[in-house]
């Protein structure tokens, strides 16, 4: 990680939300509906080279315009295709193998509240309570033990992390993404750490042909971490259910979310 020997104060200040950062927001959480003339979430590619190289991919497939399976390549020779199956509204008809997510979905005025959870052979595990609105998101964690929000001020996107939430002692994270002050498709995030900002990663919104793509980097002297993610407008193409087989899903695959992030805890 770089250090950056200016204040939070003087990152903020001169701060600008641009397209990065717009996106970086809005699609955080993972797009997990098509909604008419915007573009939705349709495969991510992940690429480690730390002490060894280590890529995957990931595939969405929609139904009726949300989200009904997840298909992980971890693009290793022996290893197999791992899929997770998406129910929406309902839990009655969770296979008992495989793995799975359930998801309910409601709204109380400008907001729309996500119940997920996570099962793996039939047996529920862990759950996440994702409340959404047009310029503010929430997270509580599993077993109420973390609570994470993201929103704007003065610009600069926050990202407010709590680990041991509703403690005695809870853990507060603190990220920021702020705009590239010359160029509105690049954004930088950055984490406090011992009253320092550190900058985690370079992000990049890049168009297509058929949308844009969200490129995260993180460097470091023992290598790098990237992730890219590829949308495309919901006018230019429609995504087919395809079925895939319920095969055991693989470690690589269960402990990310769809944003390559460690989500799903053993």
């Amino acid at each position: 990680m770089k250090k950056v020997i200016f204040s939070l104060l003087f990152l903020v200040s001169f701060a600008a939300a641009n397209t990065c950062t717009e996106a970086v927001f809005k699609y955080t959480n993972g797009s997990l509906e098509i909604i008419t003339d915007e573009a939705y979430h349709d495969s991510s590619y992940f690429l480690e080279n730390y002490t060894h190289t280590n890529e995957w991919s990931h595939k969405l497939y929609y139904t009726n315009g949300k989200i009904d399976s997840l298909v992980m390549d971890p693009m290793e020779e022996g290893e197999a295709i791992s899929v997770i199956h998406y129910y929406w509204n309902s839990d009655k008809k969770i296979p008992n193998n495989g793995s799975a997510i359930v998801t309910f979905q409601e709204t109380s005025g400008d907001t729309i509240i996500l119940n997920e959870k996570f099962y793996s052979d039939g047996v529920p595990g862990i759950s996440y309570t994702v409340k959404v609105t047009d310029s503010y998101s929430s997270t509580l964690g599993p077993e109420s033990n973390s609570f994470t929000e993201l929103y704007f001020s003065n610009d600069t996107l926050f990202e407010k992390r709590i680990n041991d939430y509703g403690t005695d002692n809870p853990r507060p994270e603190i990220r920021f993404t702020i705009g590239d002050s010359t160029n509105d498709f690049k954004c930088y995030e950055y984490e406090i750490r011992d009253g320092k900002a550190d900058l985690n990663e370079t992000i990049e919104y890049v168009k297509t042909d058929n949308g844009f793509k969200i490129k995260y980097l993180d460097e470091s002297s023992a290598g790098y971490y990237l992730r890219e993610f590829f949308f495309v407008n919901s006018s230019a193409t429609t995504a087919i259910r395809k079925q895939r087989p319920a095969v055991k899903i693989s470690p690589k695959a269960r402990y990310f979310d769809l944003l390559g992030r460690y989500k799903y805890t053993r």
